[in-house]
């Protein structure tokens, strides 16, 4: 265990004094110093200079340099320990300054005096919660404001460099989606037009989407291997003794110019026939493969197009995540452009539509498509997604129930017989396009299964209210989970309840294990040691897995409850030998959804399953075993 502490000497644009700020956490898995002097304004203790940031330490300062990530590394959920001091005791200041104009819980003062020695100090605690992104360290002093420390804030939970952007990627894509899905009420609003969009955010949301690794960029490598190319023919003149290709055309050409024959003493047996007479050279046909074709004068005219777009957006941006990522996809499409075969490209001339390369062949395809959403001048606008975006922080939590919801649509749209509409699952303004995600007992998604020679029926809602008084009941306190599955099997109804919650690995399952094979007075001892800890909130809260029990007993015909978390574990508790009833956790992860979504979607069959034994219409034997 060793204090981490962070020292910068704040100054103003023109080089003028603020004041030191002091940042310190504890990292309790490391016990070794160091010492790094970063510039005259920054001093590093025991805060270790890395090329690839964890989600455990409280402060690593990031060596790379990158267009995407500041340098300095916080973590959500972390407390650190903040001290501000100054010379000037008349002054005023505004400590963290940015960071309070965006959210003024992060940052809380000590309400005590920190005694008087002739400067000004100021101290209090940090702690991001579950917000992650960018942000500043800075201090107002009067009206001068101090040059900005960017600041990045790590996720604890999923992997912010990686599986953060594939979590993002899928929201904006489920609202792409709407416009090209054939049943959406939107699918017959669009038509080609120039009209501006009504904010940046929903072109940043559509780059989001593109520059997704499994779309663009695989479609544009995919393609620089196997370019489109045609067979180009084109006379040339070459001496009569190199000719190799003659045709019907090239004799032609021969005997309607006599004026180009010349006497000449050759053995060729052309030269026999024409009385001696032969050119000295002649056309030839040649055929030659050339990537100089409209699908290819297409792919380059799209990608110079994305690039106007990202420096337009790029010119109009703030400081911040967008920003950062808009600099990260101005690098890419300015690496695509800068390969050597575009320089045998033209210039586009009109756009291909009737290409059936640029309907159908892979890659070719997938770039028209990308091209009709940029032309389609996407207008919609998530505003529950769009809110999550303030300034320059991300509520994680937040957008992973919505990602989770996703999710559990896809696997039961996978299992079912038949298939939702994208109008299922958005209420959608087609005034001014907008779209907000339905929620409540509206919020119902059919779906048809057949399991074993049994018609089931599975509705899901998000966030639909059980109570007393509600047509859903629970006989004690009203509760909202987050996702229910209602189950109907040809004998009666049950509910299953999920809640995505974010939080870690450790937190979700590691009470379990520890008390697994310990006795009573062992058990009851790491329940009050747990039970202390959820004092403090930084800590994990083990009412999540209480609140699973608190579905199952209270609201009427449940038969199980579960949390959604980022983790790699997944684990159920049994009442009795059978899969249901039970409570448990089960990991959804971003970027890791494949066999995620496996686990989940065998789950759900053995549960079907298991129904479909205890309703007495299937014999045990053909439960799936987990």
């Amino acid at each position: 265990m060793i204090e981490q502490k962070v020292i910068i000497h704040l100054k103003d644009e023109f080089s003028n004094d603020i004041g030191t700020l002091t940042v310190s956490s504890i990292d309790y898995r490391n016990d070794y110093g160091s010492f790094y002097q970063i510039s005259d304004s920054m001093v590093l203790e025991n805060i270790d200079l890395v090329d690839e940031a964890d989600n455990l330490t409280p402060i690593q300062y990031y060596n790379k340099e990158s267009s995407q990530f500041a340098h300095l590394m916080l973590l959500e959920e972390t407390e650190y320990q903040v001290l501000f001091e100054s010379d000037d005791i008349n002054a005023t200041y505004d400590v963290l300054y940015s960071l309070n104009k965006i959210n003024k819980s992060h940052f809380k003062k000590f309400r005590f005096d920190l005694g008087n020695d002739n400067k000004f100090k100021l101290a209090g605690t940090l702690n991001f919660r579950s917000y992650v992104g960018k942000s500043f360290l800075d201090v107002k002093k009067g009206n001068l404001k101090s040059i900005p420390i960017p600041i990045e804030v790590r996720s604890k939970k999923i992997d912010y460099f990686n599986q953060y952007s594939a979590m993002i990627a899928d929201l904006s894509q489920h609202a792409l989606s709407l416009i090209f899905e054939v049943n959406s009420p939107l699918y017959q609003e669009f038509e080609l037009t120039d009209s501006e969009k009504l904010t940046y955010y929903e072109d940043f949301m559509f780059l989001e989407y593109l520059f997704r690794q499994d779309n663009l960029p695989s479609v544009f490598e995919y393609l620089s291997k196997n370019l489109h190319s045609q067979l180009i023919n084109h006379d040339e003149s070459i001496p009569i003794s190199l000719a190799n290709n003659l045709n019907s055309s090239s004799l032609n050409n021969i005997v309607s110019r006599p004026n180009k024959l010349f006497k000449i003493d050759s053995p060729i047996k052309m030269a026999e026939k024409l009385n001696g007479y032969l050119p000295y050279t002649i056309n030839q046909t040649k055929h030659e493969d050339s990537i100089d074709t409209p699908e290819n004068q297409f792919l380059k005219y799209f990608l110079k197009m994305l690039q106007n777009l990202v420096q337009k957006l790029l010119f109009s941006s703030k400081k911040g995540y967008i920003q950062d990522k808009l600099k990260y996809f101005n690098e890419e499409v300015s690496y695509y452009l800068s390969y050597k075969f575009f320089n045998q490209i033209s210039t586009m001339e009109y756009v291909p539509f009737n290409s059936q390369v640029l309907q159908k062949k892979e890659g070719y395809r997938d770039i028209f498509q990308y091209f009709l959403m940029l032309e389609f001048s996407f207008r919609l606008s998530w505003d529950e997604l769009n809110n999550k975006f303030k300034g320059f922080e991300k509520r994680l939590s937040e957008l992973y129930e919505y990602w989770c919801y996703f999710e559990i649509l896809k696997v039961l749209n996978d299992l079912s017989i038949t298939k939702i509409n994208f109008e299922d699952v958005f209420e959608v303004n087609k005034t001014n396009w907008k779209v907000n995600v339905i929620k409540g007992k509206r919020s119902s998604k059919k779906f048809k299964l057949n399991v074993r020679g049994h018609e089931v029926n599975i509705e899901l809602f998000y966030n639909l209210t059980f109570s007393d008084k509600s047509d859903y009941r629970s006989y004690s306190l009203a509760f909202k989970p987050d996702y229910t599955l209602l189950i109907t099997t040809p004998v009666k109804q049950h509910f299953i309840h999920f809640d995505a919650k974010y939080r870690s690995e450790l937190e979700i399952i590691d009470f379990y294990e520890k008390i697994g094979e310990k006795s009573n007075s062992e058990i009851e001892k790491e329940i009050d040691k747990r039970d202390a800890l959820e004092e403090k909130e930084y800590v994990f809260k083990d009412a999540d897995i209480y609140k699973m029990h608190t579905y199952k007993d209270s609201i009427l015909l449940s038969s199980g409850a579960y949390v959604l978390y980022p983790g790699t574990k997944s684990q159920y508790f049994l009442q009795e030998d059978l899969v249901i009833p039970s409570v448990g956790a089960f990991s959804l992860t971003p970027g890791n959804t494949e066999i995620e979504e496996d686990n989940l979607t065998k789950f759900i069959k053995i549960v079907i399953e298991t129904l479909l034994f205890q309703d007495g219409l299937i014999i045990k034997e053909w439960v799936s075993s987990n």
